[in-house]
């Protein structure tokens, strides 16, 4: 650390027993000792103000800190101008954006969330190396957050250069088959345990597509990985993960993104067969049918196409619900789990679906009465038993309800593309989408 102006006193010394009260809310440990090794001291002439800035630089070793803090501004003056850079940056990128998507209004609002996706974005040891951050202040690298959110953080604000170097970090990880579920902070291996994680990797590639048409890079550099994902779940992986007889894709449990835990028993158990991994299970093979065409590989696209219609015609049997004219939620040898959930809106939103657009719409229609709250979807319908309507108190109180009620802002997106797709895409249903929804 360092300051602009003033002097610092190195004062080291423990202030005790400090309460944190959310910790203590959560029902977490509240009480620690602070080591405090100093203070800053600038003189300040009564009835008058100054300005100065204390600068602090954090790395993995001591001294690539402090050759870091070496090179960071010595004045008032430098810092300031270190800001206006800093603002010039963003401001060239929202111009670039506004310049690019002509058909939207600049907004504050639409400026301050196409600012904030840079700080997701994480660089690793190396320029070649990007990830994102699934969010602060609790979560890593994630593979799922990661291809789930990156046509929003990065193809809509067209960071394609980053979005390739995203896709080369995933892909040099990728292991019998299966994106990472979690990437490492230190040294420790990469953690597999999720079905999703790689299916939207592949639906992220056809995004990239959509606004590049760069088939030279998924060809030269995504394909053989694309293969091998393929393979691997045709012939069973880890986890349980394997393409059943009836052409969906059968898991392990607590592999989707309702994974929580309590003393080693799920929360929600949704081990076999989860609505939206069928949804993204077809959505994959019909991109691979696509890819395989493009890439003249006739016999490879037939075998997709073989499969993406007993895929469908299994999803449509097994998962539609008649009594609530929606989906049901995970499917097993002996089960239906008639949970309504937000996860079957995935089954709409996606580019390549198995039903029909009235049955569609339907769905659409169940989730908006249902689930829709101003701030996202509901995890679970209010009339549901186990439904937890309030995400307080200790981990274990929190955890029933993480799942189980607790609105995720993150489903918004699928929700509006989805209600768009089925209700079609006229000015007065863009505009009421907007006004209702976002």
């Amino acid at each position: 650390m360092k300051a602009t102006s003033g002097h610092y006193h190195s004062d080291g010394r423990w202030i005790e027993k400090v309460y944190y009260r959310e910790e203590a809310a959560r029902g977490e440990s509240c009480l620690d000792d602070c080591y405090q090794p100093g203070y800053f001291e600038v003189d300040v002439k009564a009835n008058k103000s100054g300005d100065f800035a204390i600068i602090a630089v954090a790395d993995k070793k001591e001294d690539d800190a402090r050759k870091i803090l070496a090179e960071m501004p010595l004045t008032m003056y430098d810092v300031e101008a270190l800001y206006e850079r800093e603002k010039a940056r963003h401001e060239i990128s929202l111009t670039k954006f506004y310049e690019e998507q002509s058909g939207i209004s600049s907004s504050d609002w639409l400026s301050w969330v196409v600012s904030a996706t840079d700080a997701f974005l994480v660089r690793g040891t190396d320029d070649a190396q990007r990830s994102v951050i699934a969010g602060y202040p609790w979560f890593g690298v994630w593979g799922r957050d990661t291809f789930v959110s990156l046509p929003g953080l990065l193809l809509v604000t067209g960071r394609f250069e980053d979005t390739r170097k995203v896709f080369l970090t995933f892909k040099n990880y990728c292991k019998q088959g299966l994106i990472p579920n979690c990437l490492p902070e230190q040294s420790e291996p990469p953690a597999y345990n999720a079905v999703d994680a790689t299916l939207w990797f592949v639906n992220a590639v056809l995004q990239y597509l959509k606004y590049t048409g760069d088939f030279m890079f998924v060809q030269n550099q995504l394909w053989g990985t694309l293969r091998n994902i393929m393979d691997s779940h045709v012939k069973g992986t880890i986890f349980d993960i394997h393409v059943d007889s009836d052409g969906l894709l059968s898991h392990g449990s607590q592999l989707t993104w309702m994974d929580v835990a309590i003393d080693g028993q799920p929360i929600t158990p949704r081990g076999g067969k989860a609505v939206e991994i069928q949804a993204l299970w077809y959505n994959t093979l019909k991109i691979m049918e696509l890819l395989s065409k493009k890439f003249k590989e006739k016999g490879e696209a037939e075998k997709y196409l073989q499969m993406a219609e007993k895929a469908k015609a299994s999803f449509a049997e097994k998962f539609w619900n008649f009594e609530k004219g929606c989906l049901f939620d995970v499917v097993s040898e002996n089960t239906r789990d008639d949970s309504l959930r937000s996860n079957q809106i995935v089954a709409v939103y996606l580019d390549f679906v198995m039903l029909d657009r009235a049955r569609n719409e339907g769905i659409v229609d169940v989730v908006q009465r249902e689930l829709l709250t101003p701030y996202g979807l509901r995890t679970l319908s209010r009339s549901d038993p186990k439904y937890v309507g309030v995400y307080v108190g200790d981990r274990k109180s929190r955890d029933k309800a993480y799942h189980n009620g607790t609105v995720w802002p993150w489903l918004q997106g699928p929700f509006v593309s989805a209600f768009l797709k089925t209700k079609g895409y006229a000015e007065y249903r863009r505009e009421y989408a907007l006004k209702n929804f976002i």
